[in-house]
């Protein structure tokens, strides 16, 4: 069975939708509601079933997130072990409907920029430092529309 007929099987429409409940259907790196929800393996282990992991190496993300981070994992100084201290802030809320998700995890920052339809306009790596300061205008920008 490939991994795709896999994430079809009952067991795992079962075990994702007790791990979205649990997560009480929200993103948990950006607080998302709205987005296609996925439910995230923290963790892998050769010839393990998707639905053979405890809940606790589960998580739920909306499709951007969990996007974003799978292109973190391919660095390569991301380290497996750095999940938790991946952050994310997405901001979604431009007239033009473009999508703005900053990441950052230890030395690796990022600024990536998509339009509506979710189609890679821009991106760059950042100091983490530069990331903070253009969050902090973009919440005070927000909450001043």
């Amino acid at each position: 069975m490939t991994y795709a007929e896999k994430l079809k099987h009952p067991k795992w429409q079962k075990k994702r939708l007790e791990i979205l409940n649990r997560d009480k259907f929200t993103c948990k790196k950006c607080g998302d509601t709205e987005t296609t929800l996925h439910v995230h393996h923290i963790e892998y282990e050769k010839d393990k079933d998707p639905w053979e992991y405890t809940n606790k190496t589960l998580i739920t993300l909306c499709e951007d997130c969990h996007f974003t981070i799978e292109k973190l994992k391919k660095d390569d100084d991301f380290e497996e072990n750095e999940f938790n201290n991946i952050k994310i802030y997405k901001s979604t809320g431009w007239t033009n409907k473009n999508i703005i998700i900053f990441a950052s995890c230890d030395q690796i920052c990022s600024m990536e920029i998509y339009d509506k339809n979710r189609d890679f306009i821009i991106g760059f790596n950042l100091p983490e430092w530069e990331i903070r300061n253009i969050i902090k205008i973009l919440r005070y920008s927000i909450k001043n529309v």
